[in-house]
């Protein structure tokens, strides 16, 4: 096991400047300190704290110590480096693939086994995230699918009383609440595919197949991606380039009363579970709003389709208090400590099993369709790319330039598939030649904490 060094960067270190390398490993009552890296704050950062709390005062042989850090897939890839990482750390699906072709993740296979945490227990999409190249790399915690938010006032206005059921009702609605000023300007959309824009990578699941086969080839050549990149094109076709740009340079803050959603501008968004909140923190008094599945294309072969996301426990790779780690993460994911989270966070917990008391005690009034749509088989993490940075900023240049009409579809699809297939080729020629040797270490880390 790696022995604990200081880290290279000044920033780390300050972050760990309170905590000396006697007070890291034992209390003075003699429990062993497990550190706990997050980026969650307000009410998620009290929730973590709370289940913590919990745990400390349930035994007397394993302290948590939890530390807040900003950046935290940046910087906990920094700290195993230099060979000094948390004993575990809090990180979003879509970092798992990076991590551990790195090789900076600890295996949980054997760990998972001995527990008997099985797959059966968790949502299937939600557990998906949690495993890749044949291994088991975190064990899933809060979690969020994605769905339509309609403004329900707005909604009534142009005689409708339910959300739309494909994709091609969503833009006949689109145009029957889309306002124009008299110099030409747009007062009010009905929907515009960047806001928030936090999954542009992910439209063409609604249109027919992804963007990653998820073995060797990107398809931004295939009939999904064409499709989206048509619809797309057909906002500056319908609404004018100019006209979206001077909207969109209009919205406020996300965190803020000033946000499209809430002030009218905007009348359907793709967002997570966790809008409730901002919604009962910045919206007007009076504000309707609804919760539906968003809406396929009538020809996608799917009635709709949602994006998983999903906070996950890891253990770095050099973790000084393996075992002790694990036992902390076996204790979030028990029914009570892991709604405790959940509930806290506004979110769904990553279980199949759902109490009573989490759908009395959670506020969100339509948390029924998100869980349906996570039991559904709709709901799909985003891609595991090893690549994924690139992937994701690569992507969401192509879809503006998409929907501003800076490309054509096929010159905007050729140029993406060209950059990603190559940047998809490069990760796979590398694991190809590190297969062998990390399989090999995997499995004998793997058969440690069996025996």
């Amino acid at each position: 096991m790696l022995r604990l060094a200081s880290l290279p960067l000044a920033a780390l270190a300050l972050l760990l400047a309170s905590c000396s390398p006697r007070d890291r490993t034992r209390t003075e009552d003699g429990r062993t300190i497990v550190t706990l890296w997050t980026s969650w704050a307000g009410t998620e950062r009290a929730g973590i704290d709370a289940v913590v709390e919990d745990f400390n005062g349930s035994q007397s042989e394993i302290f948590v110590r939890t530390l807040n850090i900003t950046d935290p897939q940046t910087k906990i890839m920094l700290a195993t480096a230099g060979g000094n990482p948390p004993d575990i750390a809090i990180m979003n699906n879509q970092f798992i693939a990076p991590y551990a072709e790195n090789n900076a993740l600890t295996p949980l296979d054997g760990l998972c086994s001995t527990a008997d945490i099985t797959p059966e227990r968790f949502v299937e999409t939600f557990w998906e995230t949690a495993t890749y190249r044949g291994r088991t790399w975190a064990i899933p915690l809060t979690c969020s699918v994605t769905t339509l938010h309609y403004n329900k006032k707005i909604f009534r206005e142009v005689g409708y009383d339910r959300p739309p059921e494909t994709l091609e009702e969503l833009e006949r609605i689109n145009d029957l609440i889309t306002q124009k000023r008299d110099d030409g300007s747009i007062s009010r959309i009905g929907h515009f595919p960047l806001e928030p824009g936090w999954w542009r990578p992910e439209w063409s699941n609604w249109l027919g197949l992804g963007s990653y086969d998820g073995q060797d080839r990107m398809l931004f050549l295939d009939s999904g991606w064409q499709k989206a990149a048509a619809w797309l094109a057909s906002y500056h076709q319908r609404f004018g380039k100019d006209e979206l740009i001077k909207l969109r340079s209009g919205f406020g803050r996300f965190s803020s009363p000033q946000n499209p959603f809430f002030d009218g501008k905007v009348a359907m968004v793709l967002q997570g579970i966790w809008m409730n909140r901002f919604i009962e923190t910045f919206a007007p008094d009076d504000f309707e709003y609804g919760c539906a599945p968003f809406p396929a294309s009538q020809d996608a072969g799917i009635p709709y389709y949602a994006i998983a996301d999903v906070d996950q426990a890891v253990i770095p790779k050099g973790a000084d208090h393996v075992p002790e780690a694990f036992a902390f993460m076996r204790y979030l994911i028990e029914q009570g400590g892991l709604e405790k989270l959940a509930l806290a966070h506004g979110k769904l917990t990553s279980l199949k099993a759902v109490s009573p008391d989490f759908y009395d005690k959670h506020d969100h009034p339509y948390l029924q369709v998100h869980l349906d749509i996570a039991n559904s088989g709709y709901a799909k993490a985003r891609p595991q790319l090893a690549q994924y940075q690139n992937y994701f900023t690569d992507v969401n240049e192509a879809a503006n330039s998409l929907l501003y009409g800076l490309v054509t579809p096929a010159e905007g699809l050729a140029q993406l598939q060209e950059r990603q297939q190559k940047a998809l080729d490069k990760k796979q020629l590398r694991w190809s030649r590190v297969e062998e040797s990390y399989q090999a270490l995997w499995q004998k880390q793997i058969d440690e904490t069996i025996e």
